[in-house]
């Protein structure tokens, strides 16, 4: 029998399948995405594949479909929730969602959602929501600048990086981000996402919300795209 996961470990089997699509999440009742193929046919080439992958896995997904559009919901029902077996089909399922999708891409000097960098700062949230230390601090680079929201100095490298966010994390305060609005701009090598985003935190003395402006700065180092630089600072108020 297949075991549930534990938190840490469905968490960190979301932050990998969330760099191949950013949509993946889960919820009480399971590991959930949706796509949008350009027609019925691919949505339903992509029901045929799956169907083949989770007949031979002995594994099959909760879905639907309604002319391109097709979701799932995946939960192992013999162990109550959500296994290693679901994260398995879940990547199948990426996979051949991406190969379809994948015939009807053009590149477009607009936008940065083909080239591997839009999930960047989707990651790096979900690291953060989680309190996954490790994960978060490996999103920095060795040698990544730092200016915390309420930091009162300049952190330098990861090191320091991660004693901040481990600050955060041990505070009790529960803070939680999303994201408001983002830009982005960059190349083969580089990627600027600025923008805003809100925190909101249950401290023992009541739930509290503030919005801040953002700037990351990503570069590829030893391989893998890395914060070289972040940013934050609560949001002024107008005047």
């Amino acid at each position: 029998m297949n075991e549930l996961l534990d938190a840490k470990d469905k968490a960190s089997s979301l932050l990998q399948l969330q760099h191949m699509n950013p949509d993946w999440h889960t919820d009480p009742n399971g590991l959930k995405n949706a796509w949008a193929f350009k027609n019925f046919e691919q949505a339903f080439e992509f029901m045929n594949r799956v169907a083949a992958v989770a007949q031979a896995m002995d594994h099959h997904p909760e879905w639907s479909n309604v002319y391109n559009r097709v979701s799932v919901n995946l939960t192992t029902h013999d162990a109550g929730g959500i296994t290693a077996l679901d994260f398995d089909l879940a990547k199948a399922m990426q996979q051949n969602a991406a190969d379809i999708m994948g015939r009807d891409v053009t590149a477009s000097s607009q936008t940065l959602a083909v080239d591997g960098t839009s999930h960047l700062l989707h990651n790096w949230v979900t690291a953060f929501n989680n309190e996954d230390l490790h994960n978060i601090s490996h999103c920095y680079a060795e040698d990544a600048l730092l200016w915390g929201t309420h930091a009162t100095r300049l952190i330098q490298g990861r090191e320091g990086v991660a004693q901040y966010f481990k600050a955060v994390f041990d505070s009790g305060r529960r803070v939680r981000a999303s994201i408001l609005e983002q830009q982005s701009v960059g190349g083969q090598h580089s990627r600027i996402d600025q923008g805003s985003y809100s925190f909101s935190s249950t401290p023992v003395t009541g739930p509290m919300v503030f919005t801040a402006r953002f700037s990351f700065v990503w570069q590829i180092k030893a391989g893998a795209w890395q914060i070289q630089s972040h940013h934050s600072s609560v949001m002024p108020v107008p005047a």
